[in-house]
């Protein structure tokens, strides 16, 4: 019984091996996400260091395929813990504490990534395209851009400061390392 099993589990090893792509762990030391917010009187923004996340590639270990990304509300800073602690309250942080984007397709032309997902963020999953500029070398792939998000899209209510209301629309900056 013994010599069956170690046959079978020695047969079916290198099919499961070949099966399996390798996965490309993100740099959380390198990597980083910065929104910034707009209102009447002054803008503002925030930072999060802390990005957690894989990225997998295609077939021939080349380029990237899928991406899978995870940050934690509370790990953005802006320099002002009363902003933040604010921030906390209105994105009720402790029923959503993470924002997730999940890629469904990733094309890629020349240094330029067009990165097709899912934003599940506040309970609320949106599909959105975003643009990368794309540095890829031996051991590390470097994803740099900007898009936008609408804080109503994800039925956030806009927070007010001397009874006028924020822009409904947050600039988002990041820098997205993958070791390879």
């Amino acid at each position: 019984m013994k010599v069956k099993l170690i046959l079978f589990i020695f047969t079916i090893f290198p099919f499961l091996c070949i099966g399996q792509n390798l996965q490309w762990k993100v740099n959380s030391n390198e990597s980083s996400i910065t929104y910034k917010g707009n209102h009447i009187l002054h803008s503002w923004e925030g930072s999060n260091n802390k990005i957690y996340g894989v990225g997998v590639p295609d077939a021939k270990q080349e380029n990237l395929d899928k991406l899978a990304i995870l940050i934690y509300v509370r790990d953005f800073d802006s320099n002002n813990s009363g902003r933040d602690a604010h921030a906390m309250e209105i994105l009720d942080a402790i029923k959503f504490p993470e924002i997730k984007f999940y890629s469904d397709k990733i094309k890629i032309i020349d240094k330029k990534a067009y990165i097709y997902g899912s934003f599940d963020f506040h309970g609320i999953k949106i599909n959105k395209e975003v643009e990368a500029d794309l540095k890829s070398g031996k051991t590390r792939l470097e994803l740099n851009g900007i898009f936008y998000i609408k804080p109503t899209d994800f039925k956030i209510k806009l927070p007010s400061f001397l009874s006028i209301k924020i822009d409904d629309l947050l600039e988002i900056n990041y820098n997205i390392v993958l070791n390879k």
